[in-house]
């Protein structure tokens, strides 16, 4: 009996003293990050112009047939686009279309800037990350800090987010954070 009693307070105690150690476990580096993001979520986007747009013949040769991306979406109910007219500026032969939001594209609509004879520059909301998990720690002591991996998934795929995105938008991301060891604990926000 003396024996199971020894045994069972050695490993109360050596729990206790491992939940108190000064070493960045996987769960506190969560919960931290988890605290610092405070449920925000990385917004990626993309820019695309509407309102009136022109394009010279020229540009057209160049970059192919600008009007079809905006078909494609105007199907999907983001674009409303208006009768092609054709318009001489300055001795160039240009195509002029009307393009319009719906209410479906507005709410993914971020922030605009008008430019030049009426072309509107919107930035659209694609896609969003949300913290995934820790991935690894390296703690470096004589520095008092640890570099910790942490996963992202890309969620909430807007109608505006294409197969061109993937490339620069996979589905999971990879990004370094630096912890402080404070001589309060560990700190990643203030």
């Amino acid at each position: 009996m003396k024996i199971k009693t020894s045994i069972l307070t050695f490993l109360l105690f050596t729990l206790l003293t491992s939940c108190s150690s000064d070493k960045l476990t996987t769960s506190k580096a969560e919960s931290l990050f988890i605290t610092c993001q405070a449920g925000e979520n990385l917004i990626k986007t993309n820019t695309s112009s509407y309102g009136i747009i022109e394009r010279s013949d020229s540009y057209k040769k160049r970059n192919g047939n600008f009007i079809e991306s905006y078909k494609k979406l105007e199907k999907e109910g983001l674009y409303t686009v208006g009768e092609l007219q054709r318009i001489k500026r300055s001795y160039i032969m240009k195509d002029r279309y009307e393009v319009n939001l719906t209410p479906k594209a507005k709410e993914f609509l971020i922030s605009s800037k008008k430019g030049f004879r009426g072309e509107i520059s919107g930035k659209f909301r694609i896609c969003e990350y949300t913290f995934g998990s820790i991935e690894e720690i390296h703690e470096i002591p004589e520095k008092n800090i640890a570099d910790v991996r942490v996963k992202f998934v890309r969620i909430n795929e807007t109608p505006f987010f294409r197969e061109a995105h993937e490339k620069l938008n996979p589905k999971e991301v990879f990004k370094q954070v630096k912890y402080k060891k404070t001589n309060d604990g560990w700190k990643l926000c203030n």
